[in-house]
């Protein structure tokens, strides 16, 4: 496998979300045989406003502001790799398509261009690959008067139009950023649907997991986190953000109602707003533990009698592969999902997928009975194909083939 170029990345999640990040990931397994650079999408003064007192924005003050310290290495589990933080950007998301809105969007370019040739002199990088994850509006970002990428890749990842904040600008630079692209590539068998209508072939990358971080569920001595301590009976999980646009409130409130004497634990991040709205701070046997770092959710899995899926079913959704499938079945979990896309029903013969609530609660419970040593090892079997490694290999791959 040709590995003699570095990797210049430029995605929606910046390098130390403290959420699952698919392009952090991705980055992750392209550093164990190449240099990566990973830029950092450009905080612009709302977030440096907003975010000023937290470590992110601490960490990077100086590069933010006068454009000094722009670099910092990164080690994540022994791999490590280059983070870069262009200065601060100009918000341009207020204003309509318009002139004004193209010179500010200009600056903002500029802003990542400048660091990109740079990092190229000051790393002396002869030859690169160019991945933009899912941030369309900063797909034209090579500077012309420097080294051109191999390869200029941009990879989707959810459905754009469906977030109303980015799909303001954002389709319109989609459409762009895939006319513009050497290579496309998309997280779900309906982005490839939905991108492939604009005359580029689409290439199915998935979302994939690291199963050696959750099949650390089977360690001895871990300790049952403090915030589960008092849950009671059976536990159902789920590990994720809470959102309106995604997550079935109505659902998650029938499953406390009609398992009182057991218990749902629900880890992530969510607005307070829509838990008064529906109530579920209310409930004894709901247990809303927050945002967590991404290798202490095994901690809590091992924990779980079942895990779940909980999405609505829409037009947002249905482009969704989601992460935490394959992070459920490399910690050998009995799974319940609704049937919200072409990608979940893809894993059918592995976990359950249902279409109403009432068949949803009910496998809960079946698949609670059903599930043996057996099916645990089918599914981490399953998972151990759906990893980062293969993902990043297939990638290679089509970047080999287009400069073959």
């Amino acid at each position: 496998m040709q590995t003699d170029y570095d990797v210049i990345i430029l995605g929606l999640s910046r390098w130390d979300n403290s959420l699952n990040s698919s392009t952090f990931c991705i980055a992750k397994e392209f550093a164990k045989k190449q240099r990566v650079f990973y830029i950092d999408r450009p905080f612009s003064l709302k977030d440096y406003l907003q975010e000023k007192q937290f470590n992110p924005i601490s960490i990077r003050r100086n590069a933010i502001l006068t454009g000094k310290n722009i670099y910092k290495e990164v080690e994540m589990d022994g791999i490590k790799f280059t983070c870069i933080t262009p200065r601060m950007s100009i918000p341009v998301n207020i204003f309509a398509d318009s002139l004004v809105y193209d010179l500010l969007s200009l600056y903002n370019l500029q802003l990542v261009s400048k660091v990109i040739k740079r990092t190229i002199l000051d790393f002396n990088i002869k030859k690169y690959v160019y991945l933009n994850s899912f941030l369309p509006t900063y797909f034209d970002v090579i500077p012309k008067d420097t080294v051109q990428p191999l390869v200029k890749i941009y990879r989707s990842c959810d459905d754009i139009s469906q977030e109303k904040y980015i799909a303001k600008h954002g389709i319109r630079k989609e459409i762009e950023a895939v006319e513009d692209a050497d290579l496309v590539i998309a997280s779900s068998f309906e982005l490839c649907h939905k991108l492939g209508k604009f005359g580029k072939k689409v290439h199915r990358v998935s979302n994939a997991a690291d199963t050696n971080m959750f099949n650390s569920i089977f360690e001895d001595g871990i300790q049952k986190p403090d915030e589960l301590l008092d849950a009671k009976g059976k536990i159902i999980m789920y590990t994720g953000r809470l959102s309106l646009l995604r997550i079935d409130y109505e659902l998650l409130v029938k499953i406390a109602v009609s398992r009182p004497n057991d218990t749902l634990v629900i880890i992530g991040p969510y607005e307070e707003k829509d838990i008064a709205q529906f109530k579920l701070d209310k409930f004894s046997n709901v247990i809303l533990t927050g945002r967590k770092p991404m290798n202490q959710l095994y901690k809590y899995l091992k924990f779980a009698d079942c895990t779940i899926i909980p999405f609505l079913n829409n037009t947002l959704t249905k482009s969704i592969y989601p992460l935490k499938i394959n992070e459920y079945l490399a910690c050998g979990l009995p799974v319940v999902s609704t049937n919200f896309s072409e990608d979940i029903r893809s894993f059918g013969d592995f976990i359950a997928v249902k279409d109403t609530h009432d068949e949803f609660i009910q496998a809960i419970e079946e698949r609670m009975i059903l599930h043996d040593g057996d099916t645990a090892k089918r599914n981490i079997a399953l998972s151990l194909k759906n990893t980062w490694v293969q993902r990043v290999e297939l990638l290679r791959d089509l970047i080999a083939d287009f400069n073959n």
